[in-house]
C-alpha cells in the first residue's frame, strides 16, 4: 500500500476563502474571539483514495504513533509504504522505536524538507478547508471536527471523485 501521510490543524477561527457576495457589500464572517485547535493526522491510499485519520490535541511523537497504530489495524496483514514529511516529532525516540518494531509491515519514505507539493495529501487538506470548512463559524470544536469528518466521508475511498488531488499534470506525468 502506498500511503501519503501528513497532519493539518483545524482552527476554531474560521478558514477564510473567497466567496460570492453582493456588489458593494462586504461579506462578514463571525469569529469566536479566541482560537482553539485540534490536529488531524491523516493518510490517503494512492490506489484507492481511502482516507484514514485520527484527531489529537497536539502534534507529537505519541500522537503520530497512535495514528500509525490505527493505520496498521486498517491495513492488517498488508505492507505499507508511507510517504511522510520530516516534521521533528516524526523522529522522536519513541517513533523510531515503534518503526523499528514494525519494520516488516511499515516502511517510511521521507520527503525532502520544505516540499509540500510532493505530498498529495496536502491537496486533500486544502480542498476540505476550501469547500467544507471555509467561511463558517462552527458552534464548537466538536461541530468543526464533525464537519471535517462529513467532508472526508463524502470522498473517502472514491478516488474518481478526488480529481483535486490526482488529476494534475505533475501527478499524471509521473504515472505515465
Amino acid at each position: 500500500m502506498l500511503i501519503f501521510q501528513d497532519e493539518t490543524e483545524l482552527h476554531r477561527l474560521p478558514t477564510l476563502h473567497r466567496l460570492w457576495g453582493l456588489k458593494g457589500k462586504q461579506s462578514e464572517i463571525p469569529s469566536p474571539g479566541q482560537n482553539t485547535k485540534v490536529v488531524v493526522y491523516g493518510g490517503v491510499d494512492y490506489a484507492t483514495g481511502r482516507i484514514v485519520h485520527t484527531v489529537a490535541p497536539t502534534k507529537s511523537g505519541w500522537n503520530f504513533i497512535a495514528f500509525l497504530v490505527v493505520l496498521l489495524k486498517v491495513y492488517a496483514g498488508r505492507k505499507i509504504c508511507l510517504v511522510c514529511d520530516n516534521a521533528r516529532f516524526h523522529h522522536t525516540k519513541a517513533v523510531n522505536t515503534f518503526l523499528a518494531d514494525h519494520v516488516e509491515r511499515l516502511r517510511i519514505f521521507w520527503l525532502p524538507p520544505y516540499c509540500p507539493n510532493l505530498n498529495l495529501i496536502e491537496r486533500l487538506w486544502g480542498h476540505l478547508k476550501r469547500t467544507i470548512l471555509a467561511n463558517v463559524l462552527f458552534r464548537s470544536m466538536d461541530d468543526l471536527v464533525a464537519a471535517f469528518r462529513r467532508g472526508v466521508g463524502c470522498i473517502n475511498g472514491r478516488r474518481n471523485h478526488m480529481g483535486f488531488m490526482f488529476d494534475h499534470d505533475d501527478v499524471q506525468s509521473k504515472v505515465a
